[in-house]
């Protein structure tokens, strides 16, 4: 399928979370996904909220991805079966992101966050009342 070998001396990650992904070798298709949903307050009081993905319009909108129709035309000659890298340092990777060693054919990500500020004592919603709860 894929016509190079990566080579890495070394590779140091610190730190992975929310649906990151380090990809080690070849891959034909990555296609990545991360929701959330983000609540700011001045209070120092925690409070129960029962927030669901679907209490929001932003989770259930369809992605749009354009489609490419561009002619491309390519001639590649890899005169070295091998690409090489030295030292890898990755401090952190967070919210869906993917660092990859080798080859992709494919890759396709969509991130969406729902942020809400939440500013006086009695926790109303301040936020943009088109994308607020259904």
């Amino acid at each position: 399928m894929f016509e190079r070998i990566s080579k890495t001396k070394s590779l140091r990650v610190t730190s992975i979370i929310f649906s990151s992904t380090l990809q080690l070798g070849d891959c034909s298709y990555i296609d990545g996904t991360s929701h959330a949903i983000a609540v700011q307050r001045r209070s120092e009081i925690l409070y129960k909220r029962d927030d669901q993905f679907s209490d929001y319009k932003i989770f259930s909108q369809p992605s749009i991805f354009p489609v490419i129709s561009e002619q491309l035309q390519m001639r590649v000659n890899n005169l070295c079966p091998f690409i090489e890298t030295g030292n890898i340092i990755i401090n952190a990777m967070s919210t869906g992101s993917i660092a990859t060693i080798g080859n992709v054919g494919h890759i396709r990500m969509t991130s969406r966050i729902h942020h809400t500020r939440l500013l006086d004592s009695n926790l109303k919603h301040a936020t943009n009342p088109a994308l607020n709860r259904k």
